[in-house]
């Protein structure tokens, strides 16, 4: 990280229809949030990539009404997102594979990632320099 890019705990939160049409918003903020942390392109594709499995894994199943919720926290070593979705909330919908998937995906770009017990809020972190 570029010295100076970020200010510790700056957080910027944006909310979304959970419509998977509007994912490629919240990848262009962490895309725009990853650059201004001076982070490698590297790092932030693999960010880009977690959010677009973030939005899978929590709009399923398609078409239902809500929100998503995305907040970015800058903190002084870390980027920590954490996704919500309002979407189906009369439903659990996660399955087995559709986790396992998303698991196996991020265990190569993310340094942590969680997934509630309702599939409803994953939080990321990536760690920088």
């Amino acid at each position: 990280m570029t010295e100076g890019a970020g200010t510790d705990h700056d957080q910027i939160h944006l909310v979304l229809p959970a419509d998977p049409r509007y994912g490629r918003v919240a990848r262009v903020a962490v895309t725009g949030i990853g650059m201004r942390l001076g982070m490698e392109w590297p790092d932030i594709q693999d960010l880009g990539l977690a959010i677009d499995e973030t939005v899978i894994l929590l709009l399923r199943p398609e078409g239902s009404a809500g929100e998503m919720t995305f907040t970015f926290t800058v903190e002084t070593d870390q980027l920590v997102i954490d996704a919500v979705s309002t979407a189906g909330t009369d439903q659990f919908w996660t399955d087995d594979a559709a986790i396992s998937r998303f698991e196996e995906i991020l265990d190569d770009v993310i340094d942590v990632h969680t997934l509630d017990a309702t599939g409803r809020h994953v939080t990321l972190v990536k760690l920088f320099d």
